[in-house]
Parts: C-alpha cells; structure tokens; sequence
C-alpha cells in the first residue's frame, strides 16, 4: 500500500491532471462504445444535437474538419440509425442533418452516463473543495493561455509577413 501511495505522490500535478484525463476519456470511450458510438462521431453529433437541420457543410465548418470527414461519419450515424439526411426545402442540392428517435435516445442515455460519471467523480467532496476545484482548473485553464505556442508566433510572423507584401 504504501509503495502505490509513494508512486502517487511522486507524480507532478502535471502528470496527475494528464492521468486523470486519460483515464476519465478512456471511461467515457467504452460508456460510448458500448452505446454505438465512436469518439469520431462525438464532435459530429454533437453539432447536430446543437443545431438540428444543419447541413454537411456548415458541420464541417463548425468543427473545422473537412466535408468528406464529416460526410463519412454521417453515412456510418445514419446507418446505425442515429441521424437522417433530409433534402433542404429551399435547395435540393443540399441535405439537412436530423437526430432521429433512436438518436435522441442513445444522447439521452450518453449524458445519463456523463451525469453518473460526474456524481461519482466528485463523491467525498464538500461544496468548498468542489468550488476551490473549479476555480483551480480554471486559472490552469486561463495559464495555458497564457503560454505561448512557438507554432503560433511562427503563423503569426508569416501573417505579418504576408500583411506587408499584399
């Protein structure tokens, strides 16, 4: 006991939250499995969830994927029987995206287990711990923010670059 209690304590607050959130995704992933759902179609259904009747496009450029991806991902929804395509009224060429019964069903039990999951998360915390919690990993949040990304600076040279020459 005391070995494993050692090695917990050796861990960086870094590799802790990194463990924390790959365990929580890994739970959440065989939830969803076990429902019929990809992680994939997570960000997809979602969207549609958010916006119903939206078409393959304006998902695309939500999600800042391109239209083939989100097209593969509604072909296997639609398959299983989660979303259906319907024609837009005003334009033929384009096709709406809508939950079906079987979808909204499959959301409903996802956010029951997402719901189960937070209440289990969060057992043997008082009502202080939890908000010194949310209050921590939002100036976590709003530190990573605040780190600079070397990629980003090197895109933002370029644009000044780019700005000066156009």
């Amino acid at each position: 006991m005391d070995f494993f209690q050692n090695e917990i304590e050796e861990k960086s607050l870094q590799g802790l939250l990194m463990e924390v959130n790959r365990r929580c995704l890994t739970l959440v992933f065989h939830q969803l499995m076990e429902l019929g759902v990809y992680p994939g179609q997570i960000p997809v259904l979602g969207r549609i969830v958010q916006k119903e009747g939206s078409s393959q496009k304006e998902i695309a450029d939500f999600l800042h994927i391109k239209p083939p991806t989100v097209n593969v991902s509604i072909t296997r929804l639609e398959k299983a029987g989660l979303v259906c395509r319907r024609q837009d009224e005003k334009d033929q060429r384009v096709s709406r995206i809508y939950m079906t019964d079987k979808g909204k069903d499959i959301i409903e039990q996802a956010m029951e287990k997402v719901r189960r999951n937070e209440q289990s998360l969060f057992e043997n915390f008082n009502e202080a711990e939890l908000c010194l919690m949310r209050r921590f990993l939002l100036q976590i949040l709003d530190n990573i923010d605040g780190i600079s990304d070397p990629m980003e600076k090197d895109h933002k040279k370029k644009e000044g670059v780019n700005a000066c020459w156009d």
